[in-house]
């Protein structure tokens, strides 16, 4: 049966192929720009173009959902998929700054959120996406957090990656070596965002590879994130086996080991 996509940071990179491979799949997409003239080319495939700005009010984002859900229909698959870098030490990045990129990654997908789990919730009757994935589980909505890794898309060029404005030459020994990594990597990740798209499709909609297979909490995508992930692992559990007798050691009295 086919789904109801809504995609938001649709222009470029993984959204922009998540909505080509959902399309391709004979889903329904609404892909949602900031600018949707940049998503003119997706009309042949049936992909229908939204404009909304995610930092944009509750109140304005609730209406663009409210277009979609009279218009489309009711929302089976939301992925809030628009984000930026930020590149730059603590002291180098200004309040705004900060700000600005946390508003884009962290708030405007709570704004989504709120507009669109209203109608998620009705036919059933956020480490934040954890708790959203136990608050949501009693209505079979399953929660997950893709945690890629680097994917060939032009996130790293200089028009998707913003670089703070001033600049400390004192903090370069501690940065310059990121910014460096970040420029070489620019267009050369490892990743194939066709291919990680068709991974996220098969795991959204529980076909393919994916078939009979419950959503994880978080999903690792790419063999780097996978390499990633098990470094951090191995660091916790050096971290608990050295130190777990002293940090264990806090319990009240009148509380058993």
């Amino acid at each position: 049966m086919p789904r109801i996509w809504f995609i938001t940071g649709c222009s470029s990179g993984f959204g922009r192929q998540l909505a080509i491979a959902a399309a391709q799949n004979k889903d329904t997409v609404v892909a949602a720009s900031r600018d949707p003239t940049k998503l003119a080319d997706l009309a042949s495939q049936g992909v229908i173009a939204k404009k909304l700005d995610v930092r944009a009010s509750d109140a304005e984002v609730k209406a663009v959902i409210d277009d979609v859900l009279s218009t489309v229909g009711p929302i089976d698959i939301l992925v809030n998929n628009a984000g930026y870098i930020l590149e730059g030490g603590v002291e180098e990045c200004s309040h705004q700054e900060i700000v600005d990129q946390f508003d884009v990654n962290v708030f405007s997908q709570i704004r989504v959120l709120r507009a669109v789990l209203p109608s998620m919730r009705a036919p059933a009757i956020a480490i934040y996406t954890e708790s959203l994935r136990n608050e949501l589980a009693p209505f079979n909505i399953e929660v997950t957090c893709v945690e890629p890794g680097y994917f060939r898309t032009n996130f790293l060029t200089s028009g998707h990656k913003v670089t703070a404005q001033n600049h400390i030459p004192e903090l370069d020994p501690g940065t310059q070596a990121t910014r460096d990594a970040l420029a070489a990597y620019s267009l050369h990740q490892p990743g194939d965002p066709v291919k990680g798209a068709q991974v996220l499709l098969e795991a959204f909609t529980k076909t393919g590879r994916c078939e009979g297979r419950r959503l994880p909490g978080r999903l690792a995508l790419g063999r780097d994130a996978l390499a990633a992930i098990g470094g951090s692992i191995a660091r916790e559990q050096e971290m608990l086996d050295s130190w777990g007798e002293i940090v264990g050691s806090t319990n009240c009295d009148d509380v058993s080991n």
